[in-house]
């Protein structure tokens, strides 16, 4: 455990007035309905200060009455959710997005269930990029998952949990209503059960990485150590060149799983790579992955049925926002007698809730490009990093190499003329040589010529 924690006084940065707003934003941006968003918006600003003052307070609450109670069925899953208000639903925003930026620190890389930037498709990716650099060690994967997870957490155990990242005497009590929303388990509706689910299981993570094989991989920044472990909510893999080490971790997992009063379902299973590995939605294998069956059989049965233009294109853009990910472009044409483009050729760019952009290529350290012919493309300002805030993140091609690359700086110097630049019409891209100049005791200046 980090030595920050626990962490005392959270309430302040909670009520913010930025995180305020940008939790209503996101909660009414993100209804289903137009008319409910319409209906919300013309009173942001009266909400925003009830809820700062109930947060504030320390009786902001979350019960029985608050919530809703639905039926969901995904794929073959069916389990019963509870939807909150959409008052509530802001609070809790709004507090889980204070607490997740300081316990999600914690977590093991290779997470991805509900951590921002960490979603199926990027967790498919590392397995993917792991299989390519390491297949000696990833012969073999142990697969499982736990039984009736959400239903099955201790509150109790998880209260005390929660007690080893927050010790904040007004937020504690509304953390753990959250929690205690039901008579057993946490509820599979509240933003909060997500990231409590992940520090729940975060100390067998932990344990795991002293047992499961890893490799060096070397990158642009450096070397960087991979652990052959990843787990998205309660589903968990492993790997090795083996099945007796796999048993043995099997074995090591399942003790610390039962400790914290869980159980391993019992479909749980080690198998060579060259079955197929089921997982987020994909099946991998050692030097490709597929879509699988049962989303590749569902999006055709919709298709041969739908009548209407628009929802064929809903089910064809669903479908392909997963055939993407996967080496599955004749199985793209043979549903949709389309040819999937190249996604350079669409023209389109994510746009993330924060605003910032994001640029291509590894980021590299600027001593490791003097010297060298660049162009510059663009820069984000104002971007944070472990070294510290107002960082500028620039963008730039090897003029030599064409590889796409980019910098952070925090040079006074190099930040004005970017901004200076960006002003001038067609300013970007420019081409330039970056060179160090020593000055005082041991320091560098890097600068533009």
């Amino acid at each position: 455990m980090n030595n920050i924690f626990p962490l005392n006084d959270l309430i302040p940065e909670i009520i913010s007035e930025n995180n305020m707003y940008d939790s209503f934003d996101y909660v009414i941006d993100h209804l289903e309905y137009k008319q409910q968003r319409e209906k919300y918006r013309p009173h942001r600003q009266s909400i925003v200060e009830k809820l700062t003052m109930d947060i504030g307070s320390g009786t902001f609450r979350i019960l029985p009455e608050d919530v809703r109670d639905i039926h969901v069925k995904d794929g073959p899953k069916e389990r019963d959710c509870q939807a909150p208000k959409v008052y509530k639903r802001i609070g809790i925003h709004a507090i889980m997005v204070i607490v997740e930026k300081y316990t999600y620190t914690t977590l093991i890389k290779n997470t991805a269930a509900s951590v921002k930037g960490k979603g199926m498709h990027w967790l498919h990716h590392i397995i993917e990029e792991d299989l390519q650099n390491a297949p000696e060690l990833m012969a073999f994967y142990y697969q499982n998952d736990i039984e009736h997870f959400y239903d099955n957490i201790d509150q109790d155990k998880m209260k005390e949990v929660i007690r080893n990242y927050i010790s904040d005497p007004v937020l504690l009590p509304m953390l753990d209503c959250f929690i205690t929303l039901l008579p057993k388990g946490l509820s599979k509706g509240l933003r909060s059960s997500q990231c409590f689910a992940n520090l729940f299981l975060s100390p067998v993570d932990h344990v795991m990485l002293e047992h499961v094989n890893k490799y060096t991989l070397k990158t642009v920044e450096g070397e960087e150590t991979r652990y052959l472990y990843d787990r998205y909510c309660d589903d968990t893999v492993f790997w090795s060149d083996n099945k007796k080490d796999l048993w043995k971790l099997r074995d090591i997992y399942v003790s610390e799983i039962e400790k914290l009063g869980l159980r391993v379902k019992k479909s749980e299973a080690v198998r060579p790579i060259e079955e197929g590995l089921d997982h987020l939605g994909y099946v991998h294998f050692a030097e490709y992955s597929l879509i699988r069956k049962r989303t590749k059989q569902k999006a055709a049965r919709h298709l041969a049925k739908v009548k209407s233009r628009k929802r064929r294109q809903e089910i064809i853009g669903s479908f392909k926002g997963m055939a993407c990910h996967a080496d599955c472009k004749h199985l793209y044409f043979i549903l949709t007698n389309k040819h999937m483009k190249k996604f350079s050729e669409m023209g389109v760019a994510y746009t993330p809730e924060d605003g910032k952009k994001r640029f291509p290529g590894k980021a590299v350290r600027l001593s490791a490009i003097v010297n060298k012919e660049i162009e510059v493309h663009d820069y984000e300002k104002d971007v944070t990093t472990k070294n510290g805030d107002g960082r500028y993140i620039v963008s730039f091609r090897d003029v030599k190499s064409g590889e796409w690359a980019k910098f952070f700086t925090a040079s006074e110097e190099m930040k004005q003329i970017l901004d200076k630049v960006s002003d001038i019409e067609d300013g970007f891209p420019f081409s330039t040589v970056i060179e160090s100049e020593a000055f005082d005791v041991n320091k560098i200046k890097y600068r533009f010529t």
